[in-house]
């Protein structure tokens, strides 16, 4: 079973009869092919997350539908005539572009906590105190 995304997850994607006719192995072997395709997709996922990422990744939707839509292309590829749909090409081209991002910083998974910053924080002021009087602002 993958990491990020289950044979039933990827088998639902394609629908059972686009996974039979792409593949292009017997019914008994879906499933083992099918981890195969998955385990695939999900390294090429980690070798651009591992950059700026501890592996295994924590669960992220974003995660889920790139390690998707490698492996949808890649079972494109691999069907009769090697004719991958523009959508899966284009889908397949995107994610590659998201994933680059992500390994150069432009891009954070969801589950990345907000970076810390000190805008918005307030401060006290004590109430009696006078930081600007006339003594003190003489010299400006």
């Amino acid at each position: 079973m993958g990491k990020y995304v289950s044979f039933e997850t990827f088998r639902e994607r394609v629908t059972p009869t686009k996974l039979m006719n792409l593949a292009n192995v017997p019914e008994s072997e879906q499933e083992s092919f099918t981890e195969t395709l998955l385990s695939r997709a999900e390294a090429v996922v980690e070798s651009f997350a591992s950059v700026r990422y501890a592996i295994p990744l924590p669960d992220d939707n974003m995660v889920e539908e790139w390690v998707l839509r490698i492996a949808e292309y890649e079972l494109y590829k691999r069907g009769p005539g090697t004719n991958v749909p523009e959508k899966i090409r284009e889908s397949y081209q995107d994610t590659m572009e998201r994933l680059a991002d992500l390994a150069a910083g432009r891009l954070q998974l969801a589950t990345d906590p907000l970076p810390s910053s000190d805008r918005g924080k307030s401060i006290d002021i004590p109430p009696h105190e006078t930081y600007f009087d006339a003594e003190s602002m003489r010299s400006y």
